[in-house]
């Protein structure tokens, strides 16, 4: 993968993908938290929003209408910053949580869901792969507040040391 890595803000990326979303979202209530002051990140934004737009558009073919979809970004012990996305539909049963990253899995065929929606079960994977691509890494878990699931991706807070005698007014 040809990674463009530039600093950006988490709210730029965040952006970039509810803008594509949007005609999907538009019969949720979408709840955005960002942690105060958070700090640029090195990434390729343009596929970490694709990454976010894959866990959004999931969750409008996985998740009744008129329901809440959660995202938000915080720092995780000083040195990562996590994306989440949770919704109030069904939780990813915890045995396939390991699987539902894998190219062609879909958690709808092992739950006997006649009136899943389609697709080809690579939108995961492809996300996993990008996330890593970027040192970081995602997983799948239930929803913090109560029922539903909750996709977290993490990526490494870059620290840059400047030399002491740096100075930007000349």
């Amino acid at each position: 993968m040809n990674l463009r890595q530039t600093w950006c803000e988490a709210e730029e990326i965040i952006q970039a993908a509810l803008t594509r979303a949007e005609p999907l979202l538009e019969n949720y209530q979408i709840n955005l938290f960002l942690e105060k002051d958070l700090p640029l990140v090195r990434v390729d934004s343009k596929t970490l929003s694709e990454v976010l737009f894959t866990l959004l558009e999931n969750a409008s073919k996985y998740v009744p209408e008129n329901t809440s979809i959660e995202i938000s970004v915080k720092r995780r012990d000083g040195e990562m910053l996590e994306f989440s996305v949770s919704d109030e539909g069904r939780d990813v049963p915890e045995k396939l949580r390991g699987q539902i990253f894998d190219k062609f899995f879909r958690v709808s065929e092992f739950n006997g869901d006649d009136h899943a929606p389609v697709g080809t079960g690579l939108g995961l994977a492809i996300a996993k792969g990008i996330v890593e691509a970027q040192g970081g890494e995602i997983r799948a878990t239930d929803a913090a507040h109560g029922s539903g699931a909750q996709f977290i991706f993490m990526l490494r807070l870059l620290s840059v040391k400047l030399p002491a005698d740096f100075c930007i007014f000349d």
